[in-house]
């Protein structure tokens, strides 16, 4: 049996462990910022180490649904360059960017940021940064 003098003690230990648990916790809660933080360099500009953006060349799919309005966003289902003739895949640009897509003759490239910026109707919906014409050589 222990005495109460040795329960006092671990009493004590138990106290002591679970404070200093806490303020290291609370040190590593506080500066888990630190380190995932956008850096700037001296010019200003964002610096980092993976592509943000994402880039596709394709068609539009020759269906009555390929280009619609969701909420004000557009929605586009497109053929990708390069797939099997029954693939296609849709994706949800935030807001109508028709105006990038003027002049342009399909195949073309979207240039569209990686990361969803918000959600529509629990879609992902993405910025749409540029389209490019694609110059198809006729051999």
């Amino acid at each position: 049996m222990i005495s109460s003098k040795g329960l006092n003690n671990l009493i004590k230990i138990f106290l002591w462990g679970t404070a200093v648990t806490g303020a290291l916790l609370l040190c590593v809660a506080s500066s888990h910022c630190a380190t995932t933080s956008t850096k700037h360099n001296a010019i200003g500009f964002v610096q980092y180490t993976t592509n943000p953006l994402m880039y596709l060349a394709a068609n539009i799919a020759q269906n009555q649904d390929a280009i619609t309005n969701v909420d004000g966003n557009l929605n586009m289902r497109l053929k990708p360059l390069g797939t099997n003739m029954l693939y296609d895949e849709s994706i949800l640009f935030c807001g109508l960017p028709v105006d990038k897509f003027k002049g342009i003759a399909e195949p073309f490239v979207l240039t569209y940021r990686r990361q969803a910026s918000h959600l529509v109707q629990g879609i992902g919906c993405h910025e749409l940064v540029r389209v490019d014409a694609v110059k198809v050589v006729k051999q």
